[in-house]
């Protein structure tokens, strides 16, 4: 299999973000090419039925509606929201693509497993959280998975081994807790006798938290040395057969993830460079696990809000990606990013003002997010540009130039920029306006705790989902948020084009 060698992948931090673990960041480049349109494939659809009812709702009478969070790669999951109606019923309809698929209702059943097919019905108790039940096709197994990962018989996915200790050491502690875990897992299945699908998972799972501290460690090993330990090459081949039984849980992706990453930093290491995608795909080979990797990649730049760099290239996408769940998860975030770049105006309405285009009566009262308004209607028919960062977050001091270049270009009647700092202390704050030169440069620069409240911006940063460093949205004319994340920033030339044609648009 031969693949194109025109995206290479970056591991420099700076593009990656402060706040998530450190890793090879892989997505393909930005085209410019016209877009067109890119068809969903059909094959092996079977969907699923979630029904329910929430009970004493009054409990928690702000939440009116529910999240069904399909597990994909960190911060891609495909997500279904449905409102809680007045007599606390919910329902949500789904593809499988699996035998025996993991799905999660947020913060209320955060594992449920469902086969293709399946329709089940799930009461949630606002006075007891913890102990959702489900009834109908899946109600057997979800007892008996429930019954091993919450009666002491598996305690918890992450090892707590000590990282620092030597390779011997570590491999030594590990390989005694997966035997103890082994030996509970045999306790259950004496005392519970379960179904096939459960003994499969039960046995599936101890392995996927095994290899996945060993994937962990070595990636901290190569990081802190930085030297390739090729330790744990021998390992793909048992590896990818956790990705051909069926079963698709939300930890097959944290392992994907720790796979690249080793495999990136390895040949980082080795040979003194940035290695390319056919470089880490050969390494893995050709098989399921390749699947994952490449397809992680290629979501990427859909993460970026960027539709045209998958578009360009989906006759290698559809040559390598052949497993139904991953091309259909691809898909849905390709046509809901393609559908924001289109009318971002429901996308925005949710994140300025708490509103759900998928049911107009929804609506969350803000008050946390006045200064914010206050910001809009101060800077009405301007393009804004708000840059959160922190003291601490290196991305965030790199951008400062981008940024004051970016400011150069345009007369602050058209764009303003607010520079929002969220680490503390206040005195580091005024430090780095004077270490970069920000202050009297026609940027906005904001002390978060000063100008928003402490409270209210934990609340901001909830509502916007901003869970690291460096974070920026875009904001035009009409007041639509038109680009955001943290790939929005200064020095990416997809953000500029974006603001070039924002400030270009009349009033």
């Amino acid at each position: 299999m031969k693949h194109d060698n025109s995206f290479l992948l970056i591991i420099f931090l700076l593009l990656a973000g402060c706040g998530q673990k450190d890793r090879a960041k892989s997505q393909f480049e930005s085209s410019v090419q016209t877009e067109e349109s890119y068809p969903l494939a059909k094959e092996y659809i079977k969907e699923a039925v979630i029904t329910g009812k929430v009970l004493n709702r009054d409990f928690y009478p702000q939440e009116r509606e529910l999240t069904l969070i399909i597990p994909f790669f960190w911060k891609m999951e495909n997500q279904y929201r449905t409102p809680i109606q007045e007599d606390g019923s919910f329902s949500f309809r789904f593809p499988v693509y699996a035998k025996l698929r993991e799905v999660s209702i947020r913060n209320y059943a955060e594992h449920l497993y469902i086969h293709p097919g399946d329709s089940i019905h799930v009461e949630i108790d606002f006075k007891d959280l913890f102990h959702p039940k489900v009834t109908g096709d899946a109600e057997k197994l979800n007892q008996e998975i429930l019954a091993f990962t919450e009666s002491a018989y598996y305690y918890i996915q992450n090892y707590s081994i000590n990282p620092n200790l030597n390779i011997k050491d570590f491999e030594a502690e590990l390989k005694k807790e997966y035997d103890f875990r082994l030996e509970r897992r045999n306790e259950y299945l004496t005392k519970y006798k379960p179904m096939e699908d459960v003994t499969l998972f039960t046995e599936e799972l101890l392995k996927q938290d095994y290899y996945y501290a060993l994937l962990s460690y070595g990636n901290q090993c190569q990081f802190k040395t930085r030297k390739e330990m090729d330790r744990y090459h021998k390992l793909l081949p048992a590896i990818n057969k956790l990705y051909n039984k069926g079963i698709l849980s939300a930890r097959l992706y944290d392992i994907a993830d720790e796979v690249e990453r080793y495999i990136a930093y390895g040949i980082t290491y080795k040979d003194k460079k940035n290695p390319s995608v056919e470089e880490i795909m050969s390494a893995v080979g050709e098989n399921e696990l390749n699947q994952y990797i490449y397809t992680k990649m290629a979501v990427g730049s859909l993460n970026a809000n960027d539709t045209l760099a998958l578009t360009t290239r989906h006759t290698q996408f559809d040559s390598i990606v052949k497993m139904p769940h991953l091309r259909a998860q691809v898909m849905q975030i390709y046509n809901q990013t393609k559908s924001y770049l289109e009318n971002p105006q429901p996308v925005s309405n949710n994140l300025l003002y708490g509103e759900f285009h998928e049911n107009s009566k929804l609506k969350t009262s803000m008050p946390y997010m006045e200064p914010i308004y206050n910001i809009l209607e101060k800077n009405h028919g301007k393009v804004i540009y708000f840059d959160f960062w922190a003291r601490w977050c290196p991305p965030c001091l790199a951008e400062m130039e981008p940024l004051k270049q970016l400011r150069s270009k345009y007369s602050t009647k058209d764009l303003v920029i607010y520079s929002i700092c969220v680490s503390e202390p206040k005195e580091e704050w005024e430090e780095c306006l004077n270490e970069y030169s920000l202050k009297n440069r026609g940027i906005e620069c904001i002390y978060a705790s000063d100008y928003l409240g402490k409270e209210n911006l934990q609340k901001i940063r909830k509502q916007w989902k901003i869970d690291r460093m460096p974070y920026y949205l875009l904001i035009n004319r009409k007041g639509q948020i038109v680009d955001f994340g943290t790939t929005a920033r200064p020095s990416n030339p997809q953000l500029v084009s974006r603001i070039e044609e924002a400030v270009k648009d009349s009033k």
